[in-house]
């Protein structure tokens, strides 16, 4: 089944033949389909300037039927080795963009520069190591200076 979507200019110049994609399709729950874009327009629409890009999805059990409404998340310029800490655990101020951390069970306000940025996720480009332990929710961070026992977790995804 050929799935169409529009990419924005902003996103248009990193799509790729064979990028992956998820396809969660109204109607046939919350599970996503994988697929992957198998040819793009290489123009924009003068009107709306978005890029037609297609996905082929598997369709064995012949659940999709054309005309059928979908959301798709493309993964374009996938970075491997990117450090990511939840959106939640950056915030800002004057001085520009921080993180807490925790080092010899003290709050620190780190700075940081942050890269690609989603509802979930931001790569963090500068500031913190994979070592370095981070407070999930910068909103909800006790202040600079106070004493805590920092506990690990991992994302897996």
């Amino acid at each position: 089944m050929r799935v169409f979507c529009y990419v924005p200019e902003g996103e248009a110049p990193q799509v790729r033949v064979g990028d992956a994609a998820k396809v969660k399709v109204f109607g046939l729950g919350t599970e996503p389909i994988l697929g992957a874009v198998t040819r793009f327009a290489v123009r924009l629409d003068p009107e709306t300037r978005n890029m037609r890009t297609e996905i082929d999805l598997p369709n064995a059990d012949e659940r999709l039927y054309p005309g059928m409404y979908a959301e798709v998340a493309l993964e374009m310029d996938p970075r491997e080795d990117a450090l990511a800490v939840p959106t939640s655990a950056i915030d800002s101020d004057a001085k520009g963009t921080f993180v807490y951390t925790v080092k010899e069970d003290r709050i620190e306000h780190t700075p940081v520069k942050i890269g690609i940025r989603d509802d979930a996720q931001a790569e963090v480009i500068e500031g913190l190591s994979e070592e370095t332990a981070v407070v999930a929710r910068a909103k909800q961070a006790p202040a600079a200076g106070s004493i805590v026992q920092a506990a690990t977790t991992r994302d897996k995804s």
